[in-house]
């Protein structure tokens, strides 16, 4: 209707028909023109793939010069085409090979970097701490051996005999990698390692007194302590042999270097004398051989020793000494105090294994030395690795959470107010409780996140809260009886 009323003739019908095409060619215009002004969201994503491509391609030199002109990043931005098709970028084997040793380089030299700025603020304790004693190992078992399996029967019912003795097996005995690699003992390693002791504010070393020993090497590590300021002491070993005859026979050996130097004495109220302190390992097996000669003699029992050899009296007539016995369970206290043991220590660094390395039942422990005279020591360490010690008390290896393992062995043992504290160890890589330097290497676990002196550094830090809470104590209690765990001086009681 409205056609025919406004548009009476053919020639208007044509006019109109026009404008309206011509309308439609320039809205089209209008949005083909908005489309090519504004990359859509495809274009977006060639343009950013073929800018990381470029940055992915681009040397490592190429990389830290200034930004280019804007025309060189187009033209490098701009895909080979032939007829209108992406030709594909040739492999070049050697360049990408150029390419991750130049990575890797950079990424050695900014390591380096690193290392050498944390040795710079490496954490040092200038106080010497006679009461924290470390376990040392030299030297240090690398490789264990493992028998190779059996050949199998060729058939179930036949045995299968080797026609030789199969050879064991060497195998790398060690979770961590060494940053000295798998060493030797020597003069100049052995200077390092005191070094390291000393920084951390340690002042006593633990040796291994195995028989068959090395007396060069003991004799060695000996007279190199005290020009570093540090103690030695030695662990006795009675794991394969508890007879009483091999227990004197280990004293008797020992005698000859207690009145070396370097060897480690304190100043006993009791006796009014320098003792020298002595570990005891596996000390409460020796509940049915030793008996109470290692008990010292009244005035009468000395007497009558007097008119006997030596070979055939009490063990104390060989050497007196300050014994200190491992534990493991909770009744081995009592077993060692019927022994006649001065004290007692746990070794173990694994907390839960057994009662004695259990966080927990250090007090008790503690109060129990108190008791009767005695001296607890607690055993703390950054972590445990070895499986297969102990199996039949389970899985007790022990991860060390980025150092907090260690600081709570270290914060509980400050919090029970012990005398003494030993650590397992600086280099018993086989157990993997080590605190020495290690190096990042395939195939090993190593102390990431943080620098290779990361437990050197956290234990300068515990053994500096040690020695100040230890000056607290004592000075919290000036003028009042202090007893054996508050004295101060390298003096017990």
């Amino acid at each position: 209707m409205l056609l025919k009323k406004y548009v009476k003739t053919r020639r208007k019908v044509k006019i109109l028909l026009l404008v309206t095409i011509v309308a439609l060619i320039v809205i089209t215009c209008i949005i083909l023109l908005g489309t090519s002004g504004a990359p859509n969201s495809a274009t977006i994503e060639r343009l950013l793939d073929e800018r990381f491509i470029a940055r992915a391609y681009q040397p490592q030199s190429e990389q830290l010069q200034p930004q280019q002109p804007r025309e060189q990043a187009v033209a490098l931005l701009q895909s080979h085409r032939e007829h209108g098709v992406i030709v594909p970028e040739k492999y070049d084997e050697q360049k990408i090979k150029t390419r991750i040793m130049q990575n890797r380089l950079q990424q050695a030299k900014q390591q380096q970097q690193q290392d050498a700025e944390a040795e710079q603020a490496r954490t040092t304790v200038d106080a010497l701490a006679t009461a924290v004693h470390i376990f040392y190992t030299a030297p240090v078992p690398w490789y264990k051996s493992k028998k190779p399996p059996l050949p199998q029967p060729e058939h179930p019912n036949e045995v299968a005999l080797p026609l030789t003795t199969p050879r064991p097996v060497k195998i790398l005995n060690t979770a961590f990698y060494p940053a000295l690699g798998l060493y030797k003992p020597t003069v100049k390693l052995l200077g390092q390692h005191m070094d390291n002791i000393r920084s951390c504010g340690i002042g006593v070393i633990i040796l291994s007194f195995a028989r068959p020993s090395d007396p060069a090497l003991l004799h060695q590590i000996i007279d190199l302590a005290p020009q570093h300021n540090l103690s030695v002491t030695f662990e006795l070993s009675v794991a394969g042999n508890r007879t009483l005859e091999f227990v004197r026979q280990q004293l008797q050996d020992i005698a000859a270097y207690v009145e070396l130097p370097g060897f480690y004495r304190v100043w006993s109220q009791s006796r009014a004398a320098l003792m020298p302190v002595l570990y005891v390992s596996n000390a409460y097996k020796l509940s049915e051989s030793l008996g109470r000669h290692l008990c010292r003699p009244t005035v009468q029992e000395l007497a009558e020793q007097q008119q006997v050899p030596p070979e055939t009296g009490g063990l104390r007539r060989v050497l007196d000494a300050f014994f200190i016995g491992h534990i493991r369970l909770k009744s081995h206290a009592d077993v060692l105090r019927r022994l006649c043991f001065d004290g007692f220590y746990s070794k173990l660094p694994s907390n839960g294994a057994v009662f004695a390395s259990t966080w927990k039942n250090w007090s008790y422990l503690k109060s129990y030395a108190l008791s009767y005279k005695m001296l607890f020591v607690p055993t703390v360490g950054p972590g445990f690795a070895e499986r297969n010690k102990f199996p039949r008390h389970g899985d007790i290896q022990r991860h060390r959470s980025n150092g907090r393992y260690y600081g709570v062995a270290w914060r509980t043992a400050i919090l029970n107010h012990v005398g003494f504290i030993n650590i397992a160890s600086y280099n018993n890589w086989p157990d993997g409780s080590q605190i020495e330097e290690v190096v990042p290497r395939a195939g090993f676990l190593d102390y990431n996140p943080g620098s290779r002196t990361k437990y050197l550094d956290l234990t300068a830090h515990w053994v500096g809260n040690f020695l100040k809470t230890r000056q607290e104590a004592a000075a919290a209690a000036a003028g009042a009886p202090q007893n054996c765990y508050e004295l101060l001086n390298n003096t017990i009681c």
